[in-house]
C-alpha cells in the first residue's frame, strides 16, 4: 500500500511539474508577442513623428499616417491570428499528451489484470493437489477467459496501430448482419440479455473481419456501462435510402457534452486514476473508424428511460 501511494504521489508531482513548465512556456510566449507589438507601436510613433518633421504638407502627413495605421493594423492582426493558432495547437498537444498518459495507465492496468489472474489460477492448479474435477475445470475456464480478454486487448491495439492501412486491406462481400452479430454473441460469456432483432435477410456489402470487430466493441461498451442482467437490444429501422442499425442499452448513458468526444482516440469520460470501469479509450474510436471505412456514420443518442443508443447508418 505505501508503494502504491508513493507511485500516485510521484505521478501527481510529475503532473504539477508539467503544469508549471507549460505555464512558463505560455508566459514567455505572451511576453514575446507583447514585446513585438509594443516595439511596432513604438517604431510607428517615431516614423509618424519623423514624417511631421520632414514635411509641412498636411495631405502628405495624412497619407503617411493612414499608410502607417493600415500597415500596423494588418501586422497586428497577423500577429494575433498567429498567436491564436499557436495557442490552440499548444492546448491540443497538451490534451493529446493527457489522453496518451491516460491510455498508458489504462493499458497497463488492462494488461496486468488478466496476466495476474491467469497466473494465480495456474499457481493454484500447480500447488493444490486436492482440487476436485469441477474446481480444476473452473480454474481452467477462468484462465481461458482471462487469456481471451488479453487477446482482445492486444488485437484492439494492433488494429489501432495499423488504422491507416485498414481501408486498403478491406475485402468487401455480401454479409448478413444477423449472422455476424450472432457470431459475436456466441463468442462472449454474456453477463447481459442480448437480443438480436436484425432480420436475417438484411445484407450489406462489407468486410466481415472489421464488422465483427465493430460489434464486439459496441457490445463490450454496452455491457461495461450497463448493470449485469440488463437487456441490450440490437435492431434495425426502416429507411428508403439507408441501412440503420441500433444498439441500445440500459446503462449510465452519455452526457450531451460528451457525445461528440467519445469517438476520439484515447478519450474516456473518467479519470484513469479513479476510474471504476475497465477500458482503454480505443473501442469507440475503432467503431467510428470502421463505420466511416464502410461509408457510414455513427450517432450516440439517449435511450428512454435510461441508457444509450448507438445508431449506425450505412448507404444501401
Amino acid at each position: 500500500m505505501p508503494h502504491c501511494i508513493s507511485i500516485t504521489n510521484t505521478i501527481k508531482f510529475a503532473d504539477y511539474k508539467m503544469v508549471l513548465k507549460n505555464n512558463k512556456t505560455l508566459i514567455i510566449f505572451f511576453f514575446l508577442i507583447a514585446y513585438v507589438i509594443l516595439q511596432f507601436i513604438w517604431w510607428g510613433y517615431h516614423i509618424s513623428s519623423l514624417t511631421e518633421q520632414l514635411s509641412n504638407s498636411e495631405d502628405y502627413i495624412a497619407r503617411r499616417l493612414t499608410m502607417i495605421a493600415g500597415e500596423g493594423t494588418v501586422f497586428i492582426i497577423i500577429i494575433c491570428l498567429g498567436a491564436v493558432y499557436v495557442i490552440r495547437s499548444y492546448y491540443l498537444e497538451i490534451s493529446l499528451a493527457k489522453k496518451e498518459k491516460n491510455f498508458a495507465l489504462s493499458v497497463t492496468h488492462e494488461l496486468k489484470t488478466p496476466i495476474a489472474s491467469s497466473k494465480l489460477f495456474a499457481q493454484t492448479l500447480l500447488q493444490r493437489q486436492d482440487l476436485t474435477k469441477s474446481q480444476v475445470i473452473t480454474s481452467l475456464e477462468k484462465i481461458v477467459y482471462e487469456q481471451n480478454r488479453l487477446n482482445e486487448l492486444v488485437e484492439k491495439i494492433l488494429l489501432v496501430s495499423t488504422i491507416d492501412e485498414m481501408k486498403n486491406d478491406m475485402n468487401l462481400k455480401p454479409i448478413s448482419f444477423n449472422s455476424i452479430i450472432n457470431q459475436v454473441i456466441g463468442e462472449d460469456e454474456n453477463s447481459h440479455i442480448i437480443n438480436n432483432n436484425i432480420p436475417e435477410d438484411l445484407i450489406f456489402n462489407g468486410d466481415d473481419f472489421y464488422l465483427i470487430s465493430l460489434f464486439q466493441n459496441l457490445l463490450d461498451n454496452a455491457q461495461k456501462y450497463s448493470p449485469d442482467g440488463s437487456e441490450i437490444n440490437i435492431y434495425s429501422e426502416n429507411h428508403p435510402n439507408k441501412i440503420i442499425l441500433c444498439v441500445s442499452d440500459q446503462g449510465v448513458g452519455v452526457a450531451d457534452p460528451e457525445k461528440s468526444k467519445i469517438f476520439d482516440r484515447f478519450y474516456r469520460t473518467e479519470d484513469e486514476e479513479t476510474r471504476s470501469s475497465k477500458g482503454t479509450g480505443l473501442g469507440l474510436f475503432l467503431v467510428d473508424h470502421i463505420v466511416r471505412m464502410h461509408g457510414g456514420k455513427i450517432i450516440c443518442k439517449n435511450n428512454t428511460p435510461k441508457g444509450s443508443i448507438f445508431e449506425l447508418q450505412f448507404k444501401k
